[in-house]
């Protein structure tokens, strides 16, 4: 089926955060009846709610609600995967780990992590969603992560590699009939480099500044692309630069500086403490000062570089 492409509309919206929520009660549904069911119980119900969203994705298909039935269409997606999990549970075939990640080898995990792209595949193919390319992108880099590497550093480099292939398959995409498909590959290239590079660079001083760098090359390749999934990825790394460095000189606020401090994901307290110098409270909002004017003088000149191809009302 060709990728559907929905245009941007209060109606899009809705069903959009309908369907997302719809498919967050499912996982949250079968998650509790897990829990309260036997092995075969819960293989009954994952079952009865497999083919209740599937029917309901197909019924609504038929009837020409495409963005509707590709969200059902990824909630059945996830009853799938749960319910061929609740079957190898059910035979005494599922290992349970400790704890998430990539701990050893476990043949019949690997065999569900490929299952979900898979039938991720497939959903794409019956349905033409184009979120589904995410679960795709995203199973096939846990698969490959998880079949060759063991948790720590290595699987940090195997992410940063999956990542810079699936920014080739993206650019490959992008170069052919399937722009909108490429979209979530370019997504998911930059999460997995992004998230290799914070792995390795997160301590120090000179760790946060290659980040920022690393957050300007990001911006640059979206630019280069023109995809702005690498632009949006690039300002998050700046942020978190800035975060750094706000926290190091200044004994913040962070309520005051919430969304930024939601954006930094390692050692932040929200108690008001955070190891900075509390004589140079300046220093923090200056530094986010800093960081936004950098951002807006990069947005400036992008848009000075297409001010010959796009009409100055469009321009910032």
């Amino acid at each position: 089926m060709k990728t559907l492409r929905a245009p941007w509309s209060s109606a899009a919206f809705l069903v959009y955060l309908g369907g997302l929520t719809i498919f967050g009660s499912i996982v949250g549904l079968l998650s509790v009846q897990s829990s309260e069911q036997g092995a075969g119980g819960f293989v009954l119900w994952a079952l009865l709610v497999f083919a209740a969203v599937g029917l309901s994705a197909f019924a609504f298909r038929r009837r020409g609600h495409f963005v509707t039935a590709g969200l059902l269409a990824l909630s059945s997606v996830a009853a799938f995967v749960v319910l061929f999990g609740a079957l190898l549970d059910w035979f005494g075939w599922l290992p349970h780990v400790d704890s998430p990640g990539f701990r050893g080898f476990h043949f019949w995990l690997l065999v569900l992590e490929l299952l979900t792209a898979i039938a991720a595949a497939f959903a794409l193919r019956m349905f033409g969603f184009p979120l589904l390319v995410l679960v795709i992108a995203a199973a096939g880099w846990y698969f490959a992560t998880d079949l060759i590497s063991n948790g720590g550093d290595w699987s940090a480099i195997v992410t940063i590699a999956v990542g810079l292939i699936l920014l080739l398959v993206a650019s490959g995409l992008d170069s052919g009939d399937s722009q909108v498909r490429a979209f979530w590959v370019h997504v998911v290239a930059g999460l997995t480099i992004g998230g290799g590079l914070l792995w390795f660079f997160h301590d120090g001083d000179l760790d946060w500044f290659l980040i920022g760098i690393a957050g300007l090359i990001y911006v640059a390749v979206g630019d280069r692309l023109s995809r702005s999934s690498w632009v949006v990825l690039g300002a998050w790394g700046i942020l978190q630069t800035a975060a750094h460095y706000a926290d190091k000189w200044s004994d913040i606020n962070a309520v005051l500086f919430f969304p930024f401090y939601f954006l930094f994901p390692f050692g932040i307290s929200f108690d008001g403490e955070y190891g900075g110098d509390a004589r140079h409270q300046w220093a923090g909002p200056l530094v986010f000062a800093a960081a936004g004017s950098v951002l807006v003088g990069i947005a400036l000149l992008l848009a000075r570089r297409r001010r010959a191809v796009i009409p100055a009302a469009e321009l910032l």
